[in-house]
Order: structure tokens, then sequence, then C-alpha cells
């Protein structure tokens, strides 16, 4: 790990938002996060990830099975409304129309004042980390995806999306020979090379900056389990030497983890999703079938279940140049697809609590209901390295089994009446 050696005067407090996938399409996207604005004011500088390609040129490519992600260009004041000043853009939807969509799309934000961070026009780009000064806090961005298909990632002579691949094996849990058919876990290995581009990218950021903000585009989507590499990249990101990690891509909310009193958010789920342009639509429902899920059915403009309405928005503030406390806001979208906060009392704030709670207790972290808000704790309530816990759990995914039995598209179960 490098030695830090900011630059800027980090006397002051800097305050972050951090919020999770966004897809903005309406005819009026100045609208979309209307009704959380006061929380994201709350912030100098605020951080999304921007899940679709905003432009009207590109082809979509063939081998897209889910549905593409391309939006009109008139979705920017969605984030230029709201305030958002960096967008992380390692996605796996992000090069569905080609490199003239991808291009258009950084183009528009850089226009706008939005930093773009984890894509480029080749490998060294996609993977430099960005920086920002506010208030004399220099700040650097990382961020890397796991999700990714030919052709997608960055090369040394071609634009893309910043690369960390995963190689997929699947273990039987009993001797195959004897018990035919067996079920497996599934046991993930990280790509040695991305890996280290990773923590040098980390390491070069951490030379230069206060504080590093690494973020990573991983997991399973649809699901509150973790894969078994995501604590293992966490964590070796911290020792790095990132002060925070923000996981998104599963579209749903996934555990809170401290792993050396830095904070890891798994993922932040969606926080703003709406339908793609008209004609991608139709891989809607296929790719959801994959995982047995039906449709949002209570929302047309959301194109994921329903428990993937369920959001926060994260309040981080860093004092003096280190994160000092996290605070989650509970979220949800209401029936205009708006990401509405949520008062304590409320039956949707004990839901979003609840889940959090459970998720995140189990691998030993404490959250503290403050009013509305949820208080993170940057010290384990349990000691519990969640690389062991995940690997010592039989099934690899037991979340799943409760969120398909739900007919309605929603969790079977409460997160409080989950059995784990």
């Amino acid at each position: 790990m490098s030695s830090r050696s900011p630059s800027g005067n980090s006397d002051s407090n800097v305050n972050l938002v951090a919020v999770g996938d966004v897809q903005p399409n309406r005819s009026h996207p100045e609208t979309l996060f209307e009704l959380v604005q006061p929380q994201l004011d709350w912030g100098d500088l605020r951080l999304c990830q921007l899940e679709a390609t905003l432009s009207a040129r590109g082809t979509m490519r063939s081998d897209v099975r889910n549905p593409a992600h391309r939006v009109d260009p008139r979705n920017i004041a969605a984030l230029t409304a709201a305030g958002f000043n960096v967008v992380t853009f390692a996605g796996n939807n992000n090069l569905d129309y080609g490199l003239e969509a991808f291009d258009d799309t950084i183009s528009l934000c850089e226009e706008n004042g939005i930093t773009v961070v984890g894509a480029g026009a080749n490998l060294a780009e996609a993977t430099q980390p960005v920086f920002t000064t506010v208030k004399g806090t220099k700040i650097a961005f990382v961020n890397f995806c796991s999700i990714l298909r030919d052709g997608f990632a960055a090369t040394p002579t071609r634009g893309g999306i910043s690369p960390l691949r995963v190689a997929t094996f699947y273990q039987p849990l009993e001797n195959i020979y004897e018990q035919p058919a067996t079920p497996a876990k599934t046991v993930t290995v990280v790509d040695r090379d991305d890996m280290k581009t990773v923590t040098d990218s980390i390491e070069s950021a951490g030379a230069a900056a206060d504080v590093v903000v690494a973020a990573f585009h991983w997991g399973v989507h649809f699901t509150h389990d973790l894969a078994d590499y995501q604590p293992e990249v966490a964590y070796k990101a911290i020792d790095a030497g990132a002060d925070l990690v923000i996981g998104t891509h599963p579209h749903c909310l996934q555990a809170v983890d401290v792993h050396k009193g830095k904070l890891i958010f798994y993922s932040l789920g969606n926080f703003a999703f709406e339908q793609p342009e008209a004609s991608a639509q139709s891989g809607v429902r296929e790719y959801l079938s994959f995982y047995g899920l039906p449709n949002d059915p209570d929302l047309a403009q959301h194109p994921h279940p329903a428990h993937c309405r369920l959001t926060v928005l994260v309040k981080i503030e860093i004092v003096r140049g280190e994160v000092r406390s996290a605070r989650l806001v509970p979220v949800y979208f209401n029936k205009d697809a708006q990401p509405e906060p949520l008062e304590a009392g409320m039956e949707m704030h004990e839901e979003v609590s609840n889940l959090l709670e459970t998720l995140s207790s189990e691998i030993g972290t404490s959250l503290e209901r403050d009013g509305n808000e949820l208080m993170v704790h940057t010290t384990k309530q349990r000691a519990v390295d969640t690389r062991a816990f995940i690997d010592e759990r039989a099934m690899s995914y037991p979340w799943l089994a409760h969120l398909v039995n739900g007919s309605d598209g929603k969790p079977a179960l409460r997160a409080s009446e989950v059995e784990r």
C-alpha cells in the first residue's frame, strides 16, 4: 500500500452522497429526483452509477439478451437537475449500442460538468483514477466491472470499460460418483492481472488524494446474497488503500460490511431505474425468467422485480480527509417511478431497514436507527470475516428461493422472518 501524501488542505468537512444504479427515461427527466432533492443537496459531492448510454446513435448488438440500455440524450437533465458530479460508468450495458453511443455518453456528461470514471478511449484511460477537490479535500475515484460481455472491456488500443474478470466454477457438495446430480456451490476466481490493476490504481490514487473511493460493478443481479468474490475484492481494495467501497449491479440491496474500519456497501441497489427505449424492452421477461422472477406487477415503468424498488441513499461525512461516518436514508420507488424518501414508522421504511439490518448483522455489521436514518458503525459488532462466512455457506444463494417464491414479485418472507 502506498503512503498517503495528499496535496489538498483537508481541514474542512466534506459531505458525499452516494446512490446506486440510475437509468432515467422520461419526457421531463428533471422531475425524476425532485422528491429526494433535499437529501441530495446535503452532499457537497454526489455520485451515482449510470446504467444507460445517453445517445441517439449506435446499433444494438445482436448478442445482447437482456434489455439493451440506451435512452434519449435529453435524460442528461435528470443528472444535472439533481446535481450529480461524478458517475461510475464501468457497467455491463454501456456498450450495448457500440462505441458511438458509449462515446456520446462520456462526452455529454463531461460537457455538463459530470466526471466519468471507469471508462475511456483505451485501457489506460479506463482504469486510471479520477480526482476532484472539494473544500480543499482531494477525493479520488476508481471504478471496475466484473460483468463483462465479449468486446466490452477496454484494450490498449480500443475504448471500453475497466475490466475485473472473474472465472466461475461449480463445486459439487457431495461425491458426484456416489451421488449423481448433487447440488453445487458456485466458486469464483478473480483474474490476478486485473486485480493487480485495481490495486495499482488505488495505490496511485492514494498517493495523490486525501480519500479514495473504490466502486465496483459486480455480483449476481436480483439477489441479496453475495458472490464469494465480492468480499475478496473489497478487502483487497481496502488493503491497497481504499477508504470506501461502493458496489452496484445487483439492482437490489446487499449487506454493509466493515474491513479495517473502512465501510463496504456491496450493493446500493437501484436508485432510479426506468425502462429503456421501446425497441429494447422485449428482452425484459426473458432474462428475468432465468431466475424465475416476474416483472414488477405494480409499476410498468420499472423493468425489474418489485423487491428492487427498496433502496437507499448514503450520506457519508469526510472529516479532515477521513471517512468518519455514514448514514443510510431508506428510499422506495413510488407509483411514478420516482425515488421517494421514507419516514420511520412507514411500512416500507420498516422493510428497507429490516432487510439491511438482517443482511448486515449476519456478517457482524451493526446498524443503528436514528430517526428516519440508519447509522452505520465502522467497528463490527462481531468479528466476522465475510470471505470465510461465504466460504462456509452450504448453498450459494439462499435468498433467491425466498424471492422466487413470492408470487407477486415481492419477497415471500419479510427480512426478519427469513431463516438463514
